[in-house]
């Protein structure tokens, strides 16, 4: 039995638009189910602009129709299928002399309120994430979250949480660049400013170790607060 595909966490219209123009084309199919690339396009089209049935601007009935629609359950095959796609990089191997439109990422994240100091009162948030030496961030909507609760119990936590996703690299910075003894060049480390374009679940066991640090984390200050 095939493992259940990982739930759409975060999702951004705009650069989703702009997977269809620079990605996808015509000959775009899904070889393991085979589909077409109208398919394809249906699915992706749940979370277009405009496609939802009017709802655009009502955060609840927009998360309603995403998660129970039929197109909602193809989108996220598609979404974890281009989340094991090779074809597709890791952030971690990022190679300034062949620098790709998109990159895969698996790895704890930090999530931070962006333009407020309390958590419940922003509506932007810098998800952070580091691969290897390879650090990567970018400002994301609350709105465009599938769930605020879940996504404020993240923010709020000193722990990382694990996320796996697709993000389109903006600039580069902090770089640090080694020369080999054959005169060639190797970036070392590098901080990456990036657009979320998908951002996934973790797999059910990341996700219960997660739950378990969290638990040993409280217990801590539990322990410290009561000497």
């Amino acid at each position: 039995m095939s493992e259940p595909y990982r739930h759409i966490l975060y999702y951004s219209p705009s650069h989703i638009q702009q997977l269809f123009f620079d990605r996808i084309d015509e000959n775009t199919k899904i070889t393991e189910q085979k589909e077409s690339w109208n398919t394809l396009k249906a699915g992706l089209s749940a979370f277009l602009p405009g496609s939802l049935g009017g709802e655009i601007g009502d955060r609840e009935k927009v998360m309603e129709s995403v998660n129970q629609s039929e197109e909602y359950i193809q989108t996220k095959r598609i979404v974890n299928h281009l989340l094991e796609d090779e074809n597709i990089p890791r952030i971690k191997d990022l190679d300034l002399n062949d620098v790709s439109s998109l990159y895969r990422f698996s790895c704890d994240c930090q999530i931070l309120p962006k333009d407020s100091e309390e958590a419940e009162d922003a509506t932007f948030v810098e998800v952070v994430g580091k691969e290897g030496d390879i650090e990567f961030r970018g400002r994301t909507s609350l709105d465009n979250w599938s769930s605020l609760s879940d996504t404020l119990m993240m923010t709020e936590s000193e722990l990382p949480f694990p996320l796996n996703g697709i993000i389109q690299v903006q600039d580069i910075r902090d770089r640090i660049i080694t020369e080999e003894i054959d005169g060639s060049h190797s970036l070392e480390q590098a901080t990456c400013l990036v657009n979320f374009v998908f951002v996934c679940q973790p797999e059910q066991e990341e996700f219960q170790q997660w739950m378990n640090r969290r638990s040993l984390v409280g217990k801590y200050h539990e322990q410290v607060s009561d000497t």
